[in-house]
Order: C-alpha cells, then sequence, then structure tokens
C-alpha cells in the first residue's frame, strides 16, 4: 500500500494511491475479470480482516467510482539454471529477463544493476584486457545465473513464508533486512 499523490493532506478523498494483495492460486476462485470493476470488486470481497490500515486503505477503494482503476495479474518468476548461451559473447540476458523474482526481497532492482555492473566490467575485459568474448560473458552468465537463480528461489521461499503468520518471523526479511542473498 502507498500513497501517490495527494491534492489535499487533510483529505483522504482526494489521495490517489495504490495497494497489491498476493495470493496463492487456489485460495480464491478464479477472479470474474482481470481488469475493471469487477475485478476491484472481486479483490474486495476476497479480502477481509486484515490489520489496519491495509484493511481500511481495499475498504475505502470505491468500485462504482469511474477513477478507480484495478489490474489483476500473475507475478512471473523462472529460476535461471545451467548454462546461458552468450552465442559468441553476443547476448546476454540482465535483471527481470535473466531472473524476474517477487518482491519479497526487494532484491530485484538490486541483482539488476549488479547486473549491469558485472556487464560493464565484462565489456571493459575485453576492450581493455584483450581477453575472448565468449570467455568473458560465458563467466558473467555463469554468476549471473547462480546469483540470480538464488535470489529468485528466496523470493519464492520468503512469498511462502509470508503467507502464514506464525512462519512471517522465519522470513529473511525479518531477520536480515534488504541485505545481500544468503
Amino acid at each position: 500500500m502507498a500513497v501517490m499523490y495527494v491534492d489535499d493532506p487533510e483529505d483522504k478523498a482526494t489521495w490517489t494511491t495504490f495497494w497489491v494483495k498476493i495470493w496463492r492460486r487456489g485460495v480464491f476462485p478464479d477472479p470474474p475479470a482481470n481488469q475493471g470493476k469487477e475485478a476491484l470488486a472481486y479483490l474486495k470481497e476476497t479480502t477481509t480482516n486484515l490489520v489496519e490500515p491495509f484493511q481500511s486503505q481495499i475498504d475505502w477503494t470505491p468500485v462504482e467510482d469511474g477513477n478507480a482503476v484495478c489490474f489483476i495479474d500473475e507475478m512471473k518468476t523462472w529460476e535461471p539454471v545451467g548454462t546461458l548461451e552468450s552465442h559468441g559473447g553476443r547476448v546476454v540476458l540482465a535483471g527481470d529477463a535473466a531472473h524476474p523474482m517477487l518482491v519479497y526481497r526487494g532484491q530485484g532492482f538490486q541483482h539488476a544493476i549488479m547486473d549491469a555492473d558485472n556487464y560493464v566490467d565484462a565489456l571493459t575485459k575485453v576492450r581493455d584486457g584483450g581477453e575472448a568474448k565468449e570467455t568473458v560473458f560465458a563467466a558473467y552468465n555463469e554468476e549471473m545465473v547462480e546469483r540470480g537463480g538464488k535470489a529468485v528461489v528466496q523470493s519464492l521461499q520468503e512469498a511462502e513464508l509470508s503467507m502464514d503468520l506464525e512462519s512471517v518471523n522465519k522470513m529473511l526479511m525479518v531477520r536480515q533486512g534488504h541485505g545481500k542473498s544468503t
């Protein structure tokens, strides 16, 4: 839940906010629509008994208001595994193209920046060091797959732990915060 902008700080009706609801597939029936009023009504009907201010945020979102916008979408992840082919050092992946992950560790942007930094380092090695681009980018891919794959797995584990109040304290985010993937 977050506030995007505020017209009048004293009148919450003028605030534009957004919220995200995440749930396990199969917990609720499939939504009747993926966007619009039907999707918003579905989310409100299947979201009750949250702690404040989260429940109020959802309750205050007007279904019939033409200004309310709602989209239901799946968060996609995959774990990079094995060896990525760089086609002779001409193709590399970075960020979400290489290792899309859920938001639970706050690691996605960090890993995208690390990918970019490592990519620049690899380019520099080819340019200044005379190393073969095939070798340099094979090493880039190997490191990225190992690091990114670990972060994807951790984000999925964090998501699972977050679904149960009894296991929240086991989350890396709770125990370590936004630190590097362990």
